[in-house]
């Protein structure tokens, strides 16, 4: 057993850890026995992991407007967190269950998108660290060149073409002229929990300032879910209503930072796919090249359109390959 786990076993009393699946990074997460609330969640970041202290930082500047785990207790030199347990209904679960309920939580999930851009970009403390870091050309610059090794390289096998290439230089010069606003950076249905009648915010480690619509691009073109026009429409009217946008300022925007966002996540499904060979992620792929198709659509790029199909047959292929089996069973 990791030694920073039995001493927090120890420390608070706890035992019984029970290893949970966690997100794409290198948090490792235990569900544990707690002699008072019956279960808690342990929660070890790497060691010498700085993101533990934004974690700690973002999560008492979040509390008293967004619902975020509460911290029971604290040990900063293991980088260990006592968690509340939400219990295991993400908001995708939530959906597939219930899809009836899908207009009630895409209006939650807008009032959680307008507090994010009103309340909780005023009211940044100055020279917020989080505020600080931004979407600038750098870390544009970093994401692209992730999802070219890890979806074009390491999964498709080929370059992307010439023009994407100009059309995402185009891309990053705009959004990062944009960033002004508080944005949780990974918001989408798998780091949103239900617990009750609430809709709890997860992974927000990573906030930093950027386009006003790039949480609402994450979760309107999630690769986890696809949303109905009517529930699309919800959260889009949320932001729209909290910045006093037209439409079609809103909508420019909101295309250019979907393409942004869409593509960096193919990259990190690529690298789930090749690298760790987590056939899970096929359908998130797959929904995402949809998603980039719509967005070439609606930017009248012919051969954006004829790139996104061809893309997505070349996918269907690989992701055959990579499961042994027929390619249309990949998909499932």
């Amino acid at each position: 057993m990791d030694p920073r786990l039995q001493r927090a076993l120890d420390r608070w009393g706890l035992h019984s850890p029970k290893p949970l699946a966690g997100d794409v990074g290198a948090r490792r997460y235990f569900r544990v026995a707690h002699p008072r609330l019956g279960s808690a969640i342990l929660a070890l970041h790497p060691e010498g992991d700085e993101s533990y202290f934004e974690f700690r930082a973002l999560q008492a500047y979040l509390a008293p407007l967004v619902a975020v785990p509460t911290i029971l207790k604290a040990e900063d030199e293991d980088r260990c967190l006592l968690l509340e347990d939400l219990g295991d209904t993400t908001l995708e679960q939530r959906l597939m269950q219930h899809p009836e309920e899908e207009k009630c939580w895409a209006h939650r999930a807008g009032h959680l998108l307008a507090t994010w851009l009103g309340p909780l970009t005023v009211g940044s403390p100055p020279g917020a660290f989080f505020m600080q870091r931004s979407f600038d050309q750098a870390k544009f610059a970093f994401e692209w060149s992730y999802a070219r090794e890890h979806f074009f390289g390491g999964f498709l096998a080929k370059e992307p073409p010439r023009w994407l290439d100009r059309m995402m230089d185009d891309v990053h010069a705009s959004l990062e002229s944009r960033a002004a606003f508080f944005v949780h950076r990974d918001f989408h249905v798998r780091n949103l929990m239900v617990h009750g009648d609430r809709l709890v915010v997860l992974d927000f480690q990573d906030a930093r300032r950027g386009a006003a619509t790039y949480d609402l691009a994450s979760l309107r073109y999630d690769g986890y879910w696809d949303w109905s026009v009517e529930a699309g429409r919800l959260l889009t009217d949320a932001v729209r209503d909290e910045l006093g946008w037209d439409d079609p300022d809103l909508e420019e925007e909101l295309t250019l930072s979907a393409v942004q966002r869409n593509l960096k996540a193919l990259g990190t499904f690529g690298a789930q796919l090749v690298l760790k060979r987590k056939t899970s992620f096929a359908p998130a792929l797959l929904r995402t090249l949809a998603h980039l198709r719509g967005h070439f659509e609606r930017l009248s790029l012919g051969e954006g359109v004829l790139w996104a199909e061809n893309a997505t047959r070349l996918a269907e292929g690989r992701l055959g390959e990579l499961n042994g089996d027929d390619p249309a069973e990949s998909l499932g």
